[in-house]
C-alpha cells in the first residue's frame, strides 16, 4: 500500500507559514509582548519579586491549602506536591526574579520579533504554570494566542529580527548559516519576494511604532483608533501583496 500524505489546507499554510499574512502576526505579538511587559515591568521593581520574591511564597502558600469545603485552587496532586517541594527548598527567591525579568524579557522578544517562537513559548509555560496553580485571570487567552505564535514561528517573526536570526541560526533540525549550513529561507516564496519587502521594510516599522506607542500610552477610544491605523497601515502591506500574488498567478495560467 503507497504512503499517502495528508497535506494541510492552503488556507493554514497561508496564515501560518506564508510571508504574506506577517502583518497579522505582527500585529497579535505586538499586543502580546506589551501585556507581557506591562504585567513584568512593575515586577521588576518591587522587592516582593526581585528582592526575596516573598511575593512568590505567599502566592504558593495560599495555592497548596486544600479547604475544609469546596474544591482547593489546584487540581492536580503532583503539581501541589511539586509547590511544596519549591516552598520547602526557598526557591521562592529565584523563582520571583526568574518571574520579573522572563516576563519582560518574552515580551521584548515578542515586540522585537527575535526567536518569537521560543519567546512566545516561555510566555505560554509561564501561563500553564498559573492556571496550574490555580489562577485563571487572562492567562487562558494570553496561552491561546501564544500558541498560534508558535505555530506561525517561521513567519510571526519575520517583520522583525528573526528575518535575520533564524535564517543565521537555523533551528536544530537544520543548520543556519552561522553554523555551516545553507543560507536557508523561513518561508515559502521568501527569495522571489525580496524586493517587495525591502520597499516594504519602512511601512513596517513605522507600522510597529505607532501600534506599541498606542498600547503603551494610550487609552480607551484613542487606543483603539490609533492602534486600528496601524493595523491598516500594516494590512496595506500583506493583504495587498496577497491578492496581488493571487491574481499574478492567476494571469500567469491564462
Amino acid at each position: 500500500m503507497d504512503n499517502v500524505v495528508l497535506n494541510n489546507p492552503r488556507w493554514v499554510n497561508a496564515v501560518f507559514s506564508s510571508p504574506d499574512w506577517t502583518w497579522l502576526w505582527l500585529i497579535v505579538r505586538l499586543w502580546l509582548g506589551v501585556s507581557w511587559i506591562e504585567a513584568g515591568w512593575h515586577k521588576t521593581r518591587e522587592a516582593a519579586w526581585t528582592g526575596g520574591g516573598m511575593a512568590v511564597k505567599g502566592y504558593w502558600e495560599r495555592a497548596i491549602v486544600i479547604p475544609e469545603q469546596g474544591r482547593p485552587p489546584i487540581a492536580y496532586d503532583w503539581y501541589r506536591q511539586f509547590l511544596e517541594f519549591l516552598l520547602r527548598n526557598e526557591w521562592y527567591d529565584v523563582v520571583g526574579w526568574l518571574v520579573a525579568y522572563g516576563e519582560v524579557l518574552v515580551g521584548l522578544g515578542l515586540i522585537v520579533g527575535a526567536f518569537t517562537g521560543l519567546a512566545a513559548f516561555f510566555g505560554a509555560l509561564m501561563n500553564w504554570n498559573f492556571m496550574l496553580a490555580g489562577t485563571a485571570s487572562t492567562n487562558p487567552v494570553l496561552g491561546l494566542i501564544a500558541l498560534g505564535v508558535m505555530v506561525a514561528w517561521k513567519t510571526a517573526g519575520w517583520w522583525g529580527l528573526d528575518r535575520i536570526l533564524l535564517p543565521a541560526f537555523g533551528a536544530p533540525w537544520q543548520r543556519g548559516a552561522l553554523f555551516g549550513g545553507a543560507s536557508a529561507s523561513v518561508a515559502e516564496g521568501a527569495s522571489a519576494r525580496k524586493v517587495w519587502y525591502a520597499e516594504q521594510w519602512v511601512r513596517m516599522l513605522v507600522a510597529a511604532a505607532v501600534a506599541v506607542f498606542a498600547f503603551a500610552a494610550l487609552e480607551g477610544a484613542l487606543q483603539l483608533l490609533v492602534s486600528g491605523l496601524a493595523v491598516l497601515l500594516a494590512a496595506a502591506s500583506g493583504t495587498g501583496r496577497y491578492f496581488l500574488s493571487r491574481r499574478e498567478t492567476h494571469d500567469r495560467r491564462q
